[in-house]
C-alpha cells in the first residue's frame, strides 16, 4: 500500500490544482472575527452566543452548496452534555459478608463516589476482576471466566506494570488506563457497578481517594474505595492484595476472584444540569464506485464561554469572554474554508466527504463521542477523519538541517538550499501518522508543495475529536499548532491568529483530503503505541484528570534524546514561580534523568502536588538545580 499511496500524491499534486481559485484571506478573517468576536460570547455550551455560532456555519455549508446531514433534514445533530455534577447526600456503601458481617464504610474516609457516577441505588454480589482490562492482542482479560452480571466490580486503577518503560499495555492502541475505558468494559459485561481501588504504586503508595470532579457520565454507581478495605475482602478468601498484584505483573496472568458470600448496596446522590447542544454537519456527495465511503473532516466549534470548566483563570474566570480565537475558532474557520473549496467541486468523482463542526469537545470530546455513536453514515464505510484543532498560532522555527532558503518566500517551494545561517520554517504538528501504513510517507509528500517543519506524533490518541473516530478503528490525522500562553484564556483573541499561516494549514488539509476522497484503495487502520496526552502541554484537559503540573510549554516535544526545551511556561504556574525560563532544558525531575517528552510525563505522574521537588536544568550551557512545587490539575 506504501508505494501506492506515494504514487496517488503525485498525481495530486497535479488534480487538485483545478479546483476554484483559493478563496481570499478576507473570507478567512470575517468567519474567525465572527466566531471569536463578542456577539458568539466564547461559543461555551451553557451561552446563546454557540447557537449564533452554529447558526453561522450551518449557513457557510449550505451557501458553499453542501447537503445537510444532521437530523430530520437539517444541518444540526442534536445531543445532551451534563454540567459539573453537584455531590448531594446520602452517599452510601455498605458491604455485607458472610454470617450478616457488615461493612458499613465512611463516606470521605473509607470510599466516595467519583464525577462520573450515576445516582441512584443498586446493589449485587462483588467481583474483584483486577485491573478490569479486556485486552485480546495481548491475550490478557481480567474478565475471561467471571460471572459478573448484575453484580458490583473492584477494579484497580492504571495497569499491571505500570511503572515499566516498556509496559505492553501502553502499546497496543487502547487506552487500557483510563476510568473511562474501565468503567465501559464493566458495563459491556453487564455489571452493576463499579468499585475503584488504587493500585500498590499509585501516588508512590498513597491511597487518597479521588477529588469528586466532572467526568463523563457512566450509566452505574461508579466509586472509589480505600485499599484497606479490599484488602479485608481477599483476606477472608484466604488471599493477599499485594501477591496478587505482584503475580500479576510477574506473569501477565488475570487473578480474578469471586468475593462470594459478599454483596454490596450502593446509594449514589448527584445532580447534574443537562445542557442541550448540537453538532453541525454537512456533505459534500462523491460519484462513481466510491461513492458509498466517507471522509470526515472536523474541528470542534465550541470554547469556554464566560469561564466555563476549563478556564486557566480557575474561579477568577468566571464571566470573562474566552473567545477561542484559536482554540477553535481557527480550525472552525478552516473547517469552513474546505467546505467552500468541496462544495465549488462540480461532479466529483469519488467518496463523500462530510464536513463536521463538533461541539462539547471541551467538556470530553462528546460531539464527536455523540456522532461516532450515531454517524449518519456508517464508520464501517469510513475511511480516514481528519481534524484540525488549535491550527492558528502558526510559528516560524529554526530548521534543523542548517540551511539556508534562498529565491523563494519563506515556506514556498522552489527554491534552492545553501549552507549558512538557519532556514526558518513554519511548524506545525502532526497526530496519527502512525495510524495507516504508508500514512507518514503520504504526509511528507503532500507537504512538499508547503515545505513546513512538521513534528510527528504517531499515535492516534489524543486530546481533541479524532480520538473518537481513532478509537473506532478510523485512521486519523489531527493537525496543530501548539500551546501558548493565551490557552484557555480570555486573551485568545483573533488579532493573534496568524491568518496566512491558518490558509497554508487548511491549503494543506485540502491536499489530503482530496487525496483519501479520490484514492481508489482505502487506508488500512492500525494501532498505535502511546496515551492519549498531548505532547505540547502538561495541563490536561478538564474532562481527563491526570497527576501534577509544572505548568510548561515543551519546544522540543518532537525530539527522542536531549531533554525537554522549553518554548514558554505558563503565567501564574509552579514553573515560572519556581523562576524556569523559555528555552530551559529540563534534564532531570526528582532525580529521574528526563531525556524526552515521554521521560518527562513518567517523571511526573510519580510526583505529588503541593510536593516539591528537584527540577534540574540546562540554562545558557549550565547546569541548575530548582525547587519547584507541582500544582494540582
Amino acid at each position: 500500500m506504501r508505494h501506492r499511496l506515494l504514487a496517488a500524491v503525485g498525481l495530486l499534486a497535479v488534480t487538485s490544482a483545478a479546483p476554484a481559485a483559493e478563496p481570499a484571506l478576507e473570507q478567512i478573517k470575517k468567519d474567525l472575527f465572527y466566531l471569536a468576536g463578542e456577539e458568539c460570547e466564547g461559543r461555551g455550551i451553557e451561552t446563546a452566543g454557540i447557537r449564533k455560532a452554529g447558526a453561522y456555519i450551518a449557513a457557510a455549508f449550505q451557501e458553499a452548496g453542501l447537503k445537510p446531514a444532521g437530523t430530520e433534514g437539517s444541518y444540526f445533530q442534536p445531543f445532551t452534555v451534563y454540567g459539573r455534577p453537584r455531590l448531594g447526600t446520602p452517599n452510601t456503601l455498605v458491604l455485607t459478608g458472610p454470617n450478616d458481617r457488615t461493612l458499613d464504610l465512611k463516606y470521605g474516609e473509607d470510599f466516595t463516589p467519583t464525577g462520573m457516577s450515576a445516582a441512584g441505588k443498586a446493589e449485587g454480589g462483588l467481583v474483584f476482576v483486577g485491573y478490569g482490562i479486556t485486552a485480546p492482542k495481548l491475550g490478557y482479560d481480567d474478565y475471561a471466566g467471571a460471572d459478573v452480571t448484575g453484580k458490583f466490580v473492584v477494579v484497580l486503577r492504571r495497569t499491571p506494570r505500570t511503572e515499566e518503560e516498556k509496559n505492553p499495555f501502553e502499546k497496543d492502541g487502547t487506552p487500557h488506563a483510563d476510568l473511562v475505558t474501565k468503567v465501559s468494559n464493566a458495563a459491556k459485561h453487564g455489571a452493576a457497578g463499579v468499585v475503584f481501588v488504587n493500585d500498590a504504586t499509585y501516588g508512590k503508595g498513597d491511597d487518597s481517594l479521588l477529588a469528586f470532579r466532572g467526568g463523563e457520565l457512566a450509566g452505574l454507581p461508579v466509586l472509589h474505595m480505600k485499599r484497606a478495605v479490599l484488602a479485608k475482602l481477599l483476606a477472608a478468601k484466604g488471599k493477599k492484595l499485594t501477591e496478587i498484584e505482584s503475580s500479576i505483573d510477574k506473569n501477565l496472568k488475570p487473578r480474578t476472584v469471586a468475593l462470594t458470600g459478599w454483596s454490596a448496596a450502593a446509594e449514589v446522590t448527584v445532580d447534574r444540569q443537562a445542557i442541550p447542544c448540537r453538532n453541525v454537519i454537512a456533505v459534500a456527495e462523491g460519484s462513481g464506485p466510491l461513492a458509498d465511503e466517507t471522509v470526515v473532516v472536523g474541528a470542534h466549534y465550541d470554547h469556554l464561554g464566560r469561564g466555563e470548566p476549563g478556564s486557566a483563570l480557575g474561579a477568577k474566570g468566571k464571566g470573562l469572554v474566552h473567545y477561542g480565537a484559536d482554540d477553535n475558532a481557527s480550525g472552525t474557520t478552516g473547517l469552513m474554508e474546505l467546505a467552500r473549496r468541496f462544495g465549488a467541486r462540480k461532479d466529483r468523482v469519488g467518496r463523500r466527504v462530510v464536513f463536521v463542526a463538533f461541539s462539547g469537545e471541551e467538556r470530553g470530546l462528546y460531539g464527536s463521542k455523540h456522532y461516532c455513536a450515531d454517524p449518519p453514515f456508517p464508520l464501517a464505510k469510513t475511511v480516514f477523519m481528519l481534524n484540525m484543532d488549535m491550527i492558528g498560532r502558526v510559528v516560524e522555527v529554526d530548521d534543523d538541517a542548517g540551511l539556508v532558503r534562498l529565491g523563494s518566500l519563506a515556506g514556498a517551494a522552489g527554491g534552492s538550499t545553501a549552507p549558512g545561517a538557519v532556514v526558518k520554517r513554519d511548524r506545525v504538528v502532526v497526530y496519527g501518522t502512525g495510524t495507516a501504513p504508508g500514512l507518514d510517507e503520504l504526509l511528507t509528500e503532500a507537504n512538499r508543495k508547503f515545505d513546513f517543519k512538521l513534528l510527528r506524533v504517531p499515535g492516534g490518541s489524543g486530546p481533541s475529536d479524532h480520538e473518537s473516530f481513532y478509537l473506532k478503528h478510523v485512521p486519523v490525522l489531527f493537525f496543530f499548532t501548539g500551546i501558548h500562553r493565551d490557552y484557555h484564556r480570555p486573551t485568545d483573541t483573533p488579532e493573534k491568529v496568524n491568518l496566512p499561516g491558518l490558509k497554508k494549514v487548511a491549503d494543506l488539509a485540502e491536499v489530503l483530503t482530496s487525496h483519501f476522497a479520490s484514492a481508489t484503495e482505502r487506508p488500512t487502520y492500525q494501532a498505535t503505541a502511546g496515551g492519549w496526552s498531548d505532547p505540547t502541554d502538561d495541563r490536561p484537559r478538564v474532562s481527563r484528570p491526570q497527576g501534577p503540573r509544572l505548568g510548561i510549554m515543551p519546544g522540543n516535544y518532537e525530539a527522542t534524546t536531549g531533554g525537554v526545551l522549553l518554548d514558554d511556561v505558563v503565567p501564574g504556574g509552579a514553573a515560572e514561580k519556581a523562576g524556569l525560563k523559555a528555552k530551559d532544558v529540563i534534564v532531570e525531575i526528582a532525580g529521574k534523568p528526563v531525556r524526552n517528552i515521554n521521560d518527562y510525563m513518567t517523571a511526573m505522574a510519580g510526583q505529588k502536588p503541593g510536593v516539591a521537588i528537584d527540577v534540574v536544568v540546562v540554562r545558557q550551557d549550565k547546569k541548575l538545580t530548582v525547587k519547584v512545587t507541582p500544582q494540582a490539575p
